[in-house]
C-alpha cells in the first residue's frame, strides 16, 4: 500500500510527509474543541468547523478507525487565500486520486477551515453546504491536539508569536 501512494503523493508534488499509525500518533483532545469555540473566528461561521461537525468522541471514534495515515508538514512563511485555497484544491485531488486507486476509506484532514466560499452559506451547519464534496474539516475542528501530534511524530512546531514567522502547518489523509 505505502510504495503506491507514496508515489502518488510524490508526484502531486507533496515531499514533506509521514506515515504514521492514527491509534498511537495522532492525539484527540476536548481542549482543542474548547480553543475552536473559544478562540477561532471560524467557530458558527463555517460548515466545516464546529459545532457543525461531530463531537470530539465521535471524531475520536472515527480517526481511531483507522490503521493508517500520512501527516504532510507545510513550512509556510506567509500565504494569502487564493494561494491557501489552491494548495486545498490540490489536497482534494490528492484524497481523490487515492480513492480512486481503492482506498476508499481515505479522509482528508486539510491544514486550513473551508475557504471554497467566500461567504460560506453553511454556517453553524453543514446541510446548507454548496461544495460537500470538496468541504473537508481541518484537523483542530476535529479535535486533534496538532501541536503535540506534530512533535511526537518529529516534526518542529511551535507557537507563532507574530505573523512574520515561519508556520508550519498539518494536513492528514486517513488511509486504509
Amino acid at each position: 500500500m505505502n510504495d503506491k501512494i507514496d508515489q502518488i503523493i510524490k508526484q502531486r508534488g507533496f515531499m514533506d510527509y509521514k506515515w504514521i499509525v492514527p491509534q498511537k500518533d495522532i492525539i484527540v483532545s476536548r481542549w482543542v474543541r474548547f480553543h475552536c469555540e473559544f478562540g477561532c473566528d471560524n467557530y458558527g461561521n463555517n460548515g466545516s468547523c464546529p459545532p457543525a461537525v461531530p463531537s470530539v468522541e465521535e471524531c475520536r471514534e472515527m480517526i481511531y478507525e483507522y490503521e493508517n495515515a500520512v501527516i504532510l508538514h507545510f513550512s509556510i512563511q506567509s500565504e494569502d487565500k487564493e494561494t491557501q485555497l489552491k494548495r486545498l484544491l490540490s489536497l482534494y485531488e490528492l484524497e481523490r486520486e487515492i480513492f480512486l486507486v481503492g482506498y476508499y476509506k481515505v479522509f482528508l484532514l486539510q491544514y486550513s477551515s473551508c475557504l471554497l466560499c467566500k461567504d460560506c452559506p453553511a454556517k453553524d451547519t453543514r446541510i446548507k453546504c454548496i461544495n460537500k464534496i470538496k468541504s473537508r474539516p481541518e484537523p483542530t475542528a476535529m479535535g486533534i491536539d496538532v501541536y503535540q501530534t506534530a512533535h511526537n511524530v518529529g516534526y518542529p512546531v511551535q507557537v507563532v508569536k507574530s505573523y512574520d514567522e515561519t508556520i508550519n502547518r498539518f494536513a492528514f489523509l486517513l488511509i486504509d
